[in-house]
């Protein structure tokens, strides 16, 4: 019997630029792109090269910072899908127009299945796997961390049911240990669901 916990899908590196960076108001863009490239724009006379555009110094500083914010970006996102496998989804991004014409990833997310298994032995691995995949950045989001903390509350529970099925839940020694893991579960469990409105079936959490 498996736990009675279950997120079907958990958005995990939801990621903007941190607020130090002043990019456009709230950093996700006052215009957001659909594609994730744009092409430079040309003064009316047209005939000038798109490269050969000239940006203030404001403009430039503007530019190289929301490049940083895009290699960051991209990198979180990595990170999450890497640790994540075959449980993780892809990535996707918010878009920010720099003074370039170009767009540039300001935000991101990546889809995981942080559901419970059928047994309790595979939730506990999935779940393991699960919390490696939200604290694999460097620099986890709050996103990341309710993500993690939802991971070991459905581990925990795992535990819990394979021990009254008489299996090893991976920790616990002799002499009523399960008392007091039944009761970390319990707790952890309420902890988590107090993490977002999102904690229930077939929902998903996004910040």
């Amino acid at each position: 019997m498996a736990a009675d916990v279950a997120i079907s899908s958990l958005s995990i590196g939801t990621y903007s630029a941190p607020r130090s960076q002043p990019l456009r108001e709230d950093g996700k863009g006052a215009s957001t792109a659909r594609t994730g490239r744009g092409e430079s724009e040309t003064s009316s006379a047209a005939a000038k090269p798109t490269d050969t555009v000239t940006l203030s110094d404001a403009a430039q500083q503007q530019v190289q910072k929301l490049k940083q914010v895009d290699t960051n970006v991209r990198r979180h996102e990595a990170a999450h899908q890497a640790a994540g496998g075959s449980h993780a989804g892809g990535a996707s991004f918010t878009y920010t127009r720099g003074p370039d014409g170009k767009n540039y990833a300001t935000a991101g997310e990546v889809p995981i299945d942080a559901s419970a298994e059928s047994e309790p032995a595979a939730t506990i691995a999935k779940m393991e796997q699960v919390k490696a995949a939200a604290l694999a950045p460097a620099d986890p989001s709050p996103q990341d961390m309710r993500v993690a903390a939802q991971a070991d509350a459905t581990k925990l529970q795992a535990q819990v049911e394979l021990r009254r099925q008489g299996g090893d839940g991976g920790s616990g020694s002799a002499g009523g240990g399960g008392g007091g893991a039944a009761a970390r579960a319990a707790a952890a469990y309420g902890a988590a669901q107090e993490l977002g409105s999102g904690a229930r079936r077939g929902t998903g959490l996004t910040v």
